[in-house]
């Protein structure tokens, strides 16, 4: 490891991400909607940006806390601010193009090959910040320390350890399990590695930390983007209380201990707090901006307020009202947006082209790994599957090398990129041979 006299280890982490294509990539993966649409919404770069921000407040505000015996809870759990910074940089960094609605897609692709336990967006993640992304040519990967790739392990387990052993979580406000799997068995070597000091298959404290910033950022910045879009009636929430709460407890219900009634006090709350700020249907006046900017002040600080010292591990627990309280301002972005038919219709097509993407490039390959029809990265993402001694021990044969290789190039992919890739790969394409940027 190199030592640097001006920047910690951990400083050293925040860098090596910022300088990588795999983030800015980010900048043309959608966040909800899609990156191309004509209004200025959050996308999935901007998205971690606020996540990182976040997460280095939640640790200054437990910082902050650090008297009697806080000071020894805070040795216990090892916060860091550089590394749940960094974690929030990364956690998003494995999104396919077109984010969630293509996991199941390429899921599907990987079960059917035998030697592949499918695609999960967060082992992904991990796969291109230890394997895929380079700096070097003599280490895979961007060679970030054990607590920044521990902190950045939402669901630290195998698929075949998830299905195995589901965790009995006691109830679904408890931060310190995830309940779905992080790695793949061809990064055990290095998962292992970041989790040689876990307790466990709880979470570390920095993932606790940088799980619950994702969440605040999730449900307080993308009610503003659709707020904005007229998509949410922020001024006139009341009249579909009735039924976001309905959908609230289709979608929430299946939550070990999930509490209505202080599921629907939550929510009203909100409501009222809306419909007190905001005057009408249009963004673009001072008294809206001005309310939406102070409502989401005030939920921002309540959630950074919610995080503690505890004294099991992790070390760090969210206060419960307050997860009720992101649940329901979520909730809004899932009635009127998530769930909207418009937008399926449109995930609809995407899941066409990420399928289409996926047969048209595996055919080419299968036919010949250096055929000019192939892109350069996909015929480097390959030859290097076979060099991968971790990889090999365990995939069955080509079949299963050439589904990982067509899979980890959809993930280096932006989706104006997806979509030009896949209207040449179908001969609609009008756009020149000169000048294809995967040439």
């Amino acid at each position: 490891m190199e030592v640097d006299p001006y920047r910690t280890p951990y400083q050293r982490d925040r860098d090596r991400v910022l300088y990588s294509s795999a983030f800015r990539r980010l900048s043309g993966v959608a966040q909800v909607a899609a990156v191309n649409e004509q209004r200025v919404l959050h996308n999935r770069l901007t998205h971690s940006l606020k996540v990182a921000q976040l997460g280095r407040r939640l640790v200054q505000h437990l910082k902050h806390d650090r008297s009697g015996k806080s000071r020894d809870l805070w040795r216990a759990a090892g916060v860091n601010a550089d590394v749940v910074e960094t974690a929030g940089l990364v956690h998003d960094i494995g999104h396919p193009p077109f984010g969630h609605i293509s996991e199941p897609v390429l899921n599907a692709c990987l079960r059917r090959v035998e030697g592949l336990e499918g695609f999960e967006g967060n082992a992904q993640s991990f796969r291109i910040v230890t394997k895929l992304a380079r700096r070097r040519t003599d280490h895979p990967g961007l060679d970030l320390t054990r607590a920044t790739l521990d902190a950045m392990l939402k669901y630290p387990r195998t698929r075949s350890a998830s299905e195995d052993n589901p965790f009995d979580v006691p109830t679904w406000t408890d931060r310190g399990f995830g309940g779905k799997w992080g790695t793949y068995r061809s990064e055990l070597m290095d998962f292992r590695w970041a989790r040689k000091r876990a307790r466990g298959d709880r979470r570390s404290a920095n993932a606790v930390l940088m799980d619950w910033a994702d969440d605040i950022t999730y449900a307080t910045h993308d009610i503003e983007d659709y707020f904005r879009a007229g998509l949410i009636p922020l001024h006139n929430l009341h009249s579909d209380r009735d039924g976001i709460f309905k959908h609230a407890c289709r979608r929430l219900g299946g939550l070990q201990d999930f509490d209505p009634a202080r599921f629907a006090g939550e929510l009203d709350r909100v409501i009222d707090r809306f419909e007190k700020g905001i005057s009408s249907s249009c963004w673009d006046t001072r008294r809206n901006r001005s309310a939406m900017n102070e409502i989401t002040t005030e939920n921002l600080g309540a959630c950074v307020r919610a995080v503690s010292f505890a004294a099991e591990a992790p070390f760090v627990t969210v206060d419960p009202q307050c997860q009720y309280l992101v649940e329901a301002l979520k909730e809004l972005t899932w009635y009127y947006v998530i769930d909207r038919p418009s937008l399926a219709v449109m995930q609809e097509g995407q899941k066409h082209i990420i399928q289409s993407l996926y047969d048209r490039l595996s055919d080419c390959l299968s036919e010949s790994p250096k055929s000019p029809r192939l892109p350069i990265q996909l015929r480097s993402l390959y030859r290097d599957l076979g060099h991968d001694e971790e990889f090999t021990a365990f995939s069955g044969g080509s079949d299963v090398r050439r589904a990982r290789a067509v899979v980890d190039y959809i993930c280096v992919l932006t989706e104006a990129q997806a979509v030009d890739l896949d209207e040449r790969l179908s001969g609609r394409s009008h756009s020149s041979m000169f000048g294809a940027w995967f040439s």
